[in-house]
C-alpha cells in the first residue's frame, strides 16, 4: 500500500494541501452560487417554481449517475487524470452557463448545470479520498475536515461574490436599489447574471495550467484486504461492508438536510444566509482542531444530536429566532459530512475507491430530501422540519453505533 504520510513542514505538504484547498473552494463556490441566482433564474427565464426545483434535480443526478464513471476512472488512470477530468468539466458548465444566460436558453441551462455538477462529481470522488488516502487513518477526519473548510469559504463568499459582481456590473447606484421594486432589481441583474459565472470559469481555466504540471503522486490500493472480518463470501463489493453502506444513507440523510434548511433560509432571508454557510466554515476550521483530540466517531453522534435538537427548538420559536436557530445548525453541520466520508471508506482498503464512489452517489439526497421538505412546507414547516429532525438522528446513530464494525484478528481499526 502505498500512503503518502507527508510531514507537515515540508513544501510538499504545503503544496499538496494548497492544490487541493483551491479544487474544494471553487466547487464549493460554485454550488451555492447555483442557490443563489435561482430567484433570477426564474425571472430571466420565466421558469415556474417546479422548474427550479428541476434544476436542483438535474445538478444533483449527475452524483448519482458519474460517480461510478469516476471510480473506473482513478482505477484505469490515476487521480492526477480524474481531478483535471473533473475540473475541466466543471469549467465547461461554467461557459455553457454563460451561454445559456446570453441566449436565454432554459435548456442549455440544464445542460450547463448537468456538465458542471458532473465535474464536481469528479472531483468529489477522486479529491474526498485522496486527501483520506495520503495520511495516517488516524488524523484522516481531522486532515479532510481541514481541507473541506476551504470548501466552506467558498459556500460563504458565494453570495457576496455573486451580489458583488452583479451589483458591479449593473451600475445600480445603492440609493435606488433600496426604493426600487425587487422584481425590476432582480429583472436588470439577472441579464448580467453570466458575469460571476464566466469570471470563476476564467480563473478555472487559468488554474488547469498549474494542475497539468502539479505533482499529485498515485495511490495503490490495489492490493491491500479490508480491515472486516469476513464472516463468508459475500464481501467481494464494496456495498457488502457495513460501514460503507450505512455511512451513504448517512450521507444521503445529511446532504439532503443540510440543502433543505439551506432552501429555507434562502426563501426567508436571502441576504442572511451566508451566516449559515459562515458557521459551516467557522465549524470546520474549529472541528479539525477537535477531531486530532476526540474520536471521530463520538463527535459525528454527539454533533448530529445538536443539530437535532437545534431544529427540534426551532420549531416551537417564532420565526424571527427559528432563523437564527437553524443558522446555529450550520456550526454543526460542519464535521458530518468529511467525518461520514471517513468512517465510510474506513478498512475498506482494495474497495475504497468503489466505497468513495458509492459515498459520492448518495449526494443525490440533495435533491430528494429537499424536494420532500419542500412540499411538506406547503402543509405546514413546523411539520416539513420533522425530516431534517429524523436525518440527524440517524447521522447520531451511524456515528455512535453504525459506523463501527468487527476487525481481522490481529488487525487494530482507526
Amino acid at each position: 500500500m502505498k500512503i503518502l504520510d507527508i510531514n507537515i513542514n515540508t513544501k510538499e505538504h504545503r503544496i499538496t494541501l494548497f492544490s487541493f484547498s483551491v479544487l474544494f473552494f471553487i466547487w464549493g463556490l460554485l454550488t451555492v452560487m447555483n442557490y443563489v441566482v435561482k430567484e433570477h433564474l426564474k425571472v430571466l427565464f420565466g421558469l415556474s417554481y417546479s422548474f427550479i426545483m428541476l434544476l436542483n434535480y438535474f445538478f444533483f443526478s449527475s452524483y448519482l449517475l458519474l460517480s461510478s464513471l469516476a471510480g473506473k476512472i482513478i482505477r484505469k488512470y490515476s487521480y492526477k487524470r480524474t481531478i483535471i477530468s473533473g475540473w475541466l468539466l466543471a469549467t465547461l458548465g461554467c461557459f455553457f452557463f454563460v451561454y445559456a444566460v446570453i441566449t436565454v436558453d432554459y435548456r442549455i441551462l440544464y445542460v450547463s448545470l448537468t456538465v458542471m455538477a458532473g465535474g464536481i462529481t469528479f472531483l468529489q470522488v477522486a479529491a474526498n479520498l485522496y486527501v483520506v488516502l495520503m495520511g495516517s487513518d488516524r488524523y484522516a477526519a481531522s486532515r479532510l475536515t481541514f481541507v473541506q473548510a476551504f470548501n466552506s469559504v467558498g459556500t460563504f463568499l458565494a453570495p457576496l461574490f455573486t451580489g458583488g459582481v452583479l451589483m458591479y456590473m449593473t451600475d445600480i447606484p445603492d440609493v435606488f436599489r433600496s426604493i426600487l421594486p425587487e422584481k425590476y432589481i432582480l429583472t436588470v441583474d439577472s441579464v448580467h447574471l453570466f458575469y460571476p459565472y464566466a469570471l470563476v470559469g476564467f480563473v478555472m481555466l487559468l488554474y488547469t495550467a498549474y494542475l497539468l504540471y502539479a505533482k499529485i503522486p498515485d495511490i495503490d490500493m490495489s492490493s491491500v484486504e479490508p480491515l472486516n472480518k469476513v464472516t463468508s463470501l459475500r464481501k467481494r463489493h464494496a456495498m457488502h461492508f457495513s460501514q460503507l453502506r450505512l455511512g451513504a444513507f448517512a450521507i444521503f440523510a445529511y446532504v439532503g438536510a443540510e440543502v433543505a434548511l439551506g432552501n429555507y433560509l434562502q426563501d426567508f432571508s436571502p441576504e442572511k444566509t451566508k451566516f449559515y454557510w459562515g458557521a459551516a466554515m467557522a465549524g470546520r476550521f474549529i472541528g479539525s482542531y477537535l477531531l486530532l483530540k476526540f474520536d471521530t466517531r463520538k463527535l459525528v453522534g454527539i454533533y448530529a444530536l445538536m443539530a437535532c435538537t437545534l431544529v427540534v427548538l426551532s420549531i416551537f420559536v417564532p420565526r424571527e429566532i427559528a432563523f437564527w436557530i437553524i443558522v446555529c445548525v450550520g456550526l454543526f453541520n460542519s464535521i458530518l459530512f468529511p467525518s461520514i466520508f471517513c468512517l465510510g471508506v474506513n478498512g475498506l482498503g482494495k474497495f475504497s475507491v468503489s466505497g468513495s464512489s458509492v459515498l459520492i452517489m448518495f449526494i443525490i439526497g440533495g435533491a430528494v430530501i429537499p424536494f420532500v421538505v419542500g412540499n411538506f412546507s406547503y402543509v405546514s414547516i413546523k411539520a416539513a422540519f420533522i425530516i431534517p429532525v429524523l436525518c440527524y438522528l440517524y447521522i447520531s446513530l451511524y456515528g455512535f453505533k453504525l459506523s463501527k464494525y468487527e476487525v481481522q484478528e490481529n488487525v487494530k481499526a482507526s
